[in-house]
Parts: C-alpha cells; structure tokens; sequence
C-alpha cells in the first residue's frame, strides 16, 4: 500500500508539473503562430536583419532557453523598421520570465472577477450585484446571500444596462454579456434572454457577476462610443529594489459597433510612449499600421490622453497588493465623471506581442535585470522546476 502511495503520488506531481509546462509551452507556440500570421502584412522590402546582430540576439537570450524565436525581432522590424537586441521572445517569456516573475499558485487566483473589489479595495471597481463563487451568492460585504432572497428587480432597479461576466477561466472579452432594461423593467440581451438567476445558471453554471454598466468619459468616448476603450497597463516590481515601475500601456479601442475593445475583433492598440504621449503608429489585426483615426489628428500630434498620469498611479497603488506577482496587466477606463475605474487584473498568460512591434523591448530598461534574475532562478531550480509554483 506504500509502495502504491507512492507511485501514484509521483504521477499526480508529475502530471500538474507536465500540465503547467505544456500551456506555457502552448501559449508560446499559440503566439507564434499568430505572430507568423502577422508578418504577413508587414513591410517586406526592408533588408534582412544582419547575420551578425541575429547571432547577437541568440547570444543574449540563449541563458534562459536552447531555442531563440526570433519571429517578434523580425515583426518589430517590419513594422518599425528598429531591431533590438533587448526584444523578447515570445517561448521564452512564456516559459521562462514570466514563471520566474509570477507565483502562478498564487497569481490566477488574485485574477478573480468576483472578488476584485475584496481584493484590490472598492474604490476604483464598478459596483457588483451579483456574484456567484463556486456555485454560493455572496454580497459585497463578504456575507452569504441565500439564492430565495436575492430580488434582481431590486437590485437592478436603478440601472438601465448591466454586465454579466464569468468570473475565471475567461479573458479577451470572453463571457461578457449586455443585458439592456425593456419598457417591462426586464433585462434581456442583444438576443433578447431574459435576464434571471435561472438563465444565469443554466448558462454559466457557476463563477459568475453582474456588475455595474460603465459609461466612459466624453474623451473616450469620442474614440469609439460602442466599448467601453480601455487601457491595459503593466505593472513591474523591479526584482532588485522591489519598486513598481510602468512597464508599458496601450489603449484599446473596439471596432464601429462593437461591445468589446478587443484589437483580434477589428479594434485598435495604441501604445504610449513612456512619457504618457500616443506612439506615431497604432497597430490593428493582422499587422495594419494606422497613424490616425478618422476625424482626428495623428497619433503623434495628440495629447497625453485624459488622467493617464492618474491611471498610472492607480495601477501602481494596486500592484503594491500583490505580492506574489512582479507582472501584472490591469485593464483601466474613466469613466463619466473622471473617475479611474479598475475593470480586471491579470497575473497568468499576459500577451506581450504586439506592444514590442509598436514601442519596442517589453522590459526596455529593466532587460537585463529581469535576465539575470531569470537565470539565477534557472541556476537554483531548472527550468522545469520553475514551473511547480
């Protein structure tokens, strides 16, 4: 029986361990493929990256991985004609830095939807009706709601339009739904479900919210008055005087008539440059560089974008509560009234493609820190190790 205890305690580690590695070795692979898809559309008349600096290049990244990619070096070429040798490669930040960075035992479970207001403070989070944590109601003061005494009618009398959203597992804009109030006082979506703790259930099973519509400030607005445009800005704890800096951010702007900003349906980034001005170039699906949106200037001759130095600091004070990430990508609006508003957090799987191609190195300044610190971990863990957490 010990011997059988044994066995089977090895392959349940085993199995979690190989599990891990494999989606981060999914995501670099799933990256890379959509990278290639990309290049397609990018400038091909540009000569070859020198023979010289790729062997630089392979050079630079080779402590942390025996494989270099070098598909994001040639698009950020392509699409600014700039190569560096402090651009990362999207195996290794998958499986490599962003392990190093992150405790993911921890980290997925600060993503949660449902208590992102328990856990980062309520100021800046738009009200949650609801909130369905694996499979039990609860109410905004942490107390137990019983599902007989929960009246949607009251809760949402105030509102005209609603947000239902899966709580986990979801990211994208995925498991997002606008309920809209009818002339019954009901709300139904886009295809005209009622809106109810039985749909609800049936729909979404378990680990689900809704929370407050937000209406964006006039200057977002403007942009694309559809979604809800907001910024993903990433946090960074400096792994050598454990200060959290702005690593980068970009505004996501949603397509004519879209719900959602998301830049793979038809929307567009726009990266900020590091002192809080637009870059010159915004980068829509498939590699489209655009320098302006109709009916305003050009990127590059526009203002810093209203209360981005306020979003920035927001982003930092809540950073300062995560402790277990030194990575982190909040997505952050205003709203109507100039308020900052804190929408989501992620800690796991956090894209970093097409901001280089924009902006350039993800880490710029903090490259080589977070190299060597990347490669004393590998010293002290093995890469496979790093993985466990």
């Amino acid at each position: 029986m010990k011997i059988e205890y044994k066995f089977f305690s090895f392959l349940a580690a085993f199995a979690r361990k190989f599990q891990r590695v494999a989606s981060y070795h999914y995501l670099a692979a799933e990256n890379d493929f959509y990278a290639r898809k990309f290049s397609v559309e990018l400038d091909k008349s540009l000569s070859p990256i020198p023979r010289e600096f790729i062997n630089s290049y392979s050079k630079r990244w080779k402590p942390l991985s025996k494989t270099i990619r070098t598909i994001h070096l040639e698009n950020a070429y392509r699409f600014s004609g700039n190569y560096h040798l402090d651009i990362v490669p999207s195996n290794i930040y998958f499986s490599v830095i962003e392990p190093a960075l992150n405790n993911r035992s921890f980290a997925v479970s600060y993503e949660d939807k449902a208590r992102i207001d328990w856990i980062n403070g309520s100021e800046h989070v738009p009200a949650i009706f609801i909130r369905n944590i694996n499979g039990v109601y609860y109410g905004s003061n942490q107390e137990k709601n019983p599902r007989d005494q929960i009246d949607l009618h009251h809760l949402l009398k105030d509102e005209l339009e609603v947000v239902v959203k899966k709580s986990i597992e979801a990211h994208g804009g995925k498991g997002v739904t606008f309920f809209t109030k009818g002339l019954d006082d009901n709300f139904r979506n886009g295809k005209g479900d009622l809106l109810s703790l039985d749909y609800l259930e049936k729909e979404l099973k378990q680990d689900f919210i809704i929370q407050k519509y937000v209406e964006q400030h006039e200057y977002y607005k403007k942009l694309n008055p559809s979604s809800l445009n907001t910024f993903r800005v990433m946090t960074y704890r400096s792994v050598k005087d454990n200060q959290i800096h702005i690593l980068c951010s970009f505004l996501r702007i949603g397509a004519p008539g879209s719900r959602i900003d998301n830049c793979a349906k038809g929307g567009v980034c726009l990266c900020l440059k590091q002192d809080g001005h637009f870059a010159e170039w915004g980068l829509k699906e498939g590699g489209v560089k655009i320098n302006a949106l109709n009916g305003f200037p050009p990127f590059a001759e526009m203002k810093q974008p209203y209360k981005i130095k306020e979003i920035w600091e927001t982003a930092k004070k809540i950073a300062a509560r995560h402790v277990y990430s030194r990575l982190i990508a909040f997505d952050m609006t205003v709203d109507k009234n100039g308020k900052v508003i804190h929408v989501e957090t992620n800690t796991s799987d956090i894209g970093m493609e097409g901001i280089q191609y924009v902006i350039g190195p993800m880490f710029h300044r903090f490259t080589d820190e977070v190299i060597d610190y990347c490669k004393e971990k590998l010293k002290s863990t093995s890469f496979y190790q790093l993985h466990e957490s």
